[in-house]
């Protein structure tokens, strides 16, 4: 009789992670695979790398690879007029030192860009895909004119502050699949960036 009530309440556990808790077990699955570790912190803290946002972030989830030089983040901003946003936010260590320079979607309504306080560039910017905004024209052309707008999608903005890269891809779900494809597209502009 307890063997039956053991196999019962496994095939519960597994029929639940299969469907209710299925997208957290992808998540999970995904982060063990790919060597990613999940990160527990108490909320709001300062999230490494996001210190040019100026509004209070708080931090959902957070996965981190074990070398620690990339993280994949939700979290959420609230701003002064009490609007509550959910971001989905890749982190990514980099070489060099620049200003602060920002690629907003022309398309999206909003951006993680729209939470710096960096001007826009009109004169570099592309109107069709990217508003470039930055502090020193320099920085802006750097990054405008290079190959990192041909390798970014229209829907992901850009932030490459002093010595991190941010992507954030909040118009995509936050999935393993997402995941996969951020992560390869950081890869890349990293590359170019270097």
């Amino acid at each position: 009789m307890g063997i039956l009530i053991g196999s019962g309440l496994m095939l519960h556990q597994l029929c639940r992670r299969h469907t209710v808790g299925r997208d957290r077990f992808a998540v999970w699955e995904w982060s063990v695979n790919r060597r990613f570790k999940r990160v527990r912190s108490v909320s709001p803290v300062g999230v490494e790398g996001l210190e040019v946002i100026e509004q209070t972030v708080r931090v959902i989830e957070h996965y981190q690879s074990r070398d620690s030089d990339r993280s994949i983040l939700k979290i959420q901003s609230l701003s002064r007029s009490g609007t509550l946003r959910t971001w989905h936010v890749l982190i990514q260590e980099t070489d060099g030192l620049t200003g602060p320079v920002g690629l907003r979607p022309v398309g999206s309504d909003a951006s993680l860009v729209d939470l710096m306080n960096l001007p826009l560039m009109p004169r570099v910017s592309n109107e069709t895909r990217f508003a470039v905004y930055a502090l020193r024209v320099t920085d802006a052309r750097r990054v405008a004119t290079g190959a990192v707008k041909a390798l970014l999608p229209p829907d992901i903005g850009l932030i490459r502050s002093s010595d991190r890269l941010i992507l954030d891809f909040t118009a995509r779900p936050f999935d393993p699949t997402e995941f996969d494809r951020i992560l390869a597209i950081a890869g890349q502009i990293r590359t170019v960036l270097s």
